[in-house]
């Protein structure tokens, strides 16, 4: 690849620069760990260029960073594991998972880089189904791919019908700005702060102070895998800041290791994508009901992320939204749809690099379902990596 750009800000996933912004003005900033991994299994590339980023982009007297010594990894192997104030470290994000995730598959066997061509056609099987019951899909896969393609790719999106991308690079190919909702990292570094039991209302409610009206307010729920009642926490709050007047999105990314909240557990029995760990279509009704019944359905929209891009689960989810209308005009006297948007971003095949918070100023601060041991972690440092940074 070509020498790095001159700024990072342009192939910046938009909510990690929201993120700062909110920081800054709160004055918030603990000193994190973030330990960078990936699914699957391969060898290890990358970590060159990942330090490069870090060094062009970062202040490395306030950021150190180990990186691993083995010469292949496994799943949820730590490649990577950075310390160093969480305003020095979150807009670095987008480009060194995307940089780490472009080198381990080019390095991988059973992968290589994704052609722009057959990226679009990906895409538009995702949107002709999304098509169905008119539910936009946003381009959100900066991380996944390197930095410099990602203004071809984020185009190849466009034009394989998605409607927007997450940054400012790949929404220049319709001379528009990125867009996106809140992070993880965002509402865990307010936990440190506020308690977990109010991170997520805090998220929302710091988003609708700094952020320019004109962007939409759509806060993630997932993160303590408490999406039903976080999400009535937020409704709640805007209720009262601004009576029936108002409107609200919430995004639910549950990760692979949680059953959503009054979801059910896995069941053999049950359609594909109905009951399980992640996002799933029973968890999706708990919460979409939850809402309804709360006096909320008018107020709010439900934006889904986490393999979205896959045709499979895409038809699946598209299904239940069709079943869902028809049921809720019986069910509330008029009709709902199940969810509002699709925000997806894994259109090429390839090992994708992940980064997980797990520590604020010393105390344990990770979502729900990636629990961290620090000391485990302390010992694979030293017996496993080397200080690159």
């Amino acid at each position: 690849m070509d020498t790095l750009p001159h700024s990072h800000e342009p192939y910046t996933d938009k909510y990690f620069l929201r993120t700062n912004e909110i920081l800054q003005e709160e004055t918030i900033n603990p000193d994190v760990s973030i330990k960078v991994f990936a699914r699957g299994e391969g060898p290890i590339a990358g970590i060159d260029e990942v330090t490069d980023v870090i060094e062009t982009y970062g202040d490395t007297e306030e950021i150190d960073v180990w990186a691993t010594e083995q010469d292949e990894f496994e799943t949820k192997d730590p490649l990577l594991i950075m310390d160093g104030p969480i305003q020095e470290l979150v807009e670095l994000e987008t480009m060194y998972l995307g940089v780490l995730s472009h080198q381990l598959t080019e390095a991988h066997p059973d992968h290589s880089p994704p052609d722009p061509a057959q990226f679009q056609e990906n895409v538009e099987e995702a949107v002709s189904i999304y098509d169905e019951v008119d539910v936009p899909l946003l381009y959100f896969g900066a991380r996944h791919y390197h930095p410099l393609q990602d203004k071809e790719l984020a185009g190849a999106a466009l034009d394989g019908g998605a409607v927007q991308t997450s940054t400012d690079i790949g929404s220049s190919n319709i001379n528009e700005d990125g867009v996106g909702t809140t992070p993880h990292i965002l509402t865990l570094t307010l936990a440190s702060e506020y308690g977990k039991e109010n991170a997520t209302v805090r998220t929302a409610d710091l988003f609708d102070q700094y952020m320019d009206e004109a962007i939409p307010r759509t806060t993630l729920i997932d993160t303590f895998n408490q999406e039903i009642d976080d999400a009535l926490a937020v409704c709640e709050l805007f209720e009262d800041r601004y009576g029936d007047d108002w409107t609200h999105k919430f995004r639910v990314d549950t990760c692979g290791e949680n059953v959503m909240q009054d979801g059910d557990p896995y069941d053999p029995e049950a359609g594909p994508y109905e009951t399980g760990t992640g996002v799933r279509i029973n968890g999706v009704k708990e919460l979409r009901d939850t809402l309804i019944e709360e006096g909320y359905g008018e107020n709010t929209e439900i934006i889904l992320s986490s393999g979205f891009g896959d045709p499979e689960k895409a038809r699946a989810f598209v299904e239940a939204h069709k079943e869902y209308v028809e049921e809720s005009e019986q069910r509330f006297g008029e009709s709902y749809g199940l969810f509002h948007g699709i925000g997806a971003g894994s259109f090429a095949d390839g090992i994708h690099a992940t980064a997980d918070m797990y520590e604020a100023d010393g105390e344990p601060m990770y979502k729900t379902g990636r629990d961290v041991d620090l000391e485990s972690i302390e010992q694979y440092k030293t017996d496993h990596m080397e200080q690159v940074i």
